[in-house]
């Protein structure tokens, strides 16, 4: 099983994908190396070894956040959530998915979560982008490759 840590995690772009109802749409955040545990499966021939965890980094990966509201009461450039994403990249120092009284700061691979959700961000170079929406999902992409960490 594999799990998204959002804490070491790099982003390559957050995106605004608009929808059909007014004011509505989607919050993608590609992780261009997202930091992933993957545990290993028990199997035939496994040895004490083979039961460990590896680290790495998974790439491409997307977590999408739906339902997201935008806020048209401000100036021009509030208005579109481009305005607020385009400096939204980089390595993240932490983040968060919060559902009613449940926090996780990791997230099984593949994962859906409905019901009202708040994701938070939080970049090494100091911006925090917090996005409250209906639904998350974290899929990797048909091409994704995990790499595994050879750090000591």
């Amino acid at each position: 099983m594999d799990t998204l840590l959002l804490e070491g995690s790099e982003v390559r772009a957050v995106r605004w994908e608009a929808h059909d109802a007014p004011g509505s749409g989607s919050v993608c955040v590609v992780f261009a190396a997202a930091c992933v545990r993957r545990d290993r499966v028990d199997g035939p021939g496994a040895t004490a070894a083979s039961h460990d965890s590896v680290w790495g980094h998974l790439s491409p990966l997307t977590l999408r956040l739906s339902g997201v509201m935008s806020t048209p009461d401000v100036g021009a450039a509030e208005r579109s959530p481009d305005g607020d994403l385009r400096d939204a990249m980089g390595a993240l120092s932490g983040g968060e998915v919060r559902q009613a009284t449940q926090v996780w700061h990791a997230l099984p691979l593949p994962c859906q979560v409905n019901g009202p959700v708040t994701l938070s961000l939080r970049f090494r170079a100091g911006q925090e982008r917090v996005w409250q929406g209906q639904a998350l999902t974290v899929q990797a992409e048909a091409d994704s490759r995990f790499f595994e960490s050879y750090a000591c």
